[in-house]
């Protein structure tokens, strides 16, 4: 199975090496415009470098690509790739415009190709046990919230390129309630940019508050922002409380806390990167589409849901979906 990984960044590091473990997979290029950052994972994965995907479509014929680039590029690249009979493994978020997104997803269906999205953290143990232990219970409250500093992709300083926090990160624990919770009917939003507004090179919120209602009647919110600095500790979790349980989910580790006092602890058992991909992987080779724990459309849903976030605070509108 060959494979071209577009973008080397941290998570096409991070793909490329898992896509290498996979039995009678090989990483035959990596494209990147930055040809040192391209040349060096190249040679970690035994891969040749191109600066442009369009050549390594051209000259090496994949069966799989890794899209890890930039948002607004993702369209173009990922219609290309699907044009050369390619299934596709995109990063999220997809694109910027549900249009975009559902263009991509015609496509898939045209070729009949497989698009899976990095929403990786429904592969870990700790999403699954969430899953398993609120089955069949009220869920009353979903929080989630994260304080960081300015990101550390500089691109995601512009809120045109890379969404906006929500869509450029909170879109993870967006998508974990969606997977444990159910689908999200309505979302409000504020936003601010007011202790980041005016430094150099800023064009972002620096802050957001978002407010779901549940198809269950389950409320939440999500609160996070750009504004912190590095290092704070307890800066991050996604709390749910249940009827008789109150969850807490950080990074892959899930504690469960239960009315007797008993707490359970899951743990982390394989990076949700490296799972991801050898489902996506074998649901390749194999056709079996069974073990995959979204499809294209379901990933959409969660992106519309943080795009609908950025609506709400443009135009002080509930939406509905």
């Amino acid at each position: 199975m060959r494979i071209v990984i577009v973008g080397a960044g941290r998570r096409g590091r991070a793909h490329g090496r898992a896509a290498a473990t996979y039995p009678g997979a090989q990483v035959v290029a990596v494209c990147d415009p930055d040809a040192s950052r391209a040349a060096e994972l190249a040679t970690e994965l035994g891969a040749r470098a191109y600066p442009d995907h369009r050549a390594a479509l051209e000259s090496e014929r994949p069966e799989v690509v890794y899209l890890t680039s930039p948002p607004p590029v993702h369209t173009g690249q990922a219609l290309e790739a699907l044009a050369a009979g390619c299934a596709l493994m995109i990063e999220k978020p997809v694109a910027l415009a549900m249009s975009e997104v559902e263009e991509i997803g015609r496509a898939a269906e045209g070729a009949g190709r497989l698009v899976v999205v990095c929403q990786q953290h429904r592969y870990a143990a700790a999403a699954q046990r969430a899953r398993e232990l609120l089955q069949g219970r009220k869920v009353g409250l979903f929080h989630s919230y994260l304080y960081r500093q300015k990101p550390d992709i500089p691109g995601n300083w512009r809120r045109h390129w890379g969404g906006g926090h929500i869509v450029e990160n909170q879109i993870h624990p967006i998508d974990l309630a969606r997977y444990v919770i159910g689908e999200v009917r309505t979302v409000f939003a504020q936003y601010a940019d007011h202790v980041l507004a005016g430094s150099k090179d800023w064009d972002n919120w620096d802050s957001y508050s978002v407010t779901l209602r549940f198809d269950s009647g389950t409320v939440g919110s999500v609160a996070t922002t750009y504004a912190a600095f590095p290092r704070l500790p307890q800066s991050a979790a996604m709390d749910i409380v249940a009827d008789g349980l109150v969850l807490r989910y950080h990074w892959g580790r899930l504690e469960v806390f239960h009315p007797d006092g008993q707490t359970e602890t899951v743990s982390v058992e394989e990076e949700p990167t490296i799972t991801i991909g050898r489902e996506f992987l074998r649901a390749v080779e194999t056709g079996d589409r069974s073990q995959l724990r979204q499809d294209y459309a379901d990933a959409a849903r969660s992106l519309a849901v943080c795009l609908a976030a950025n609506e709400s605070a443009e135009t002080g509108r509930v939406i509905t979906f």
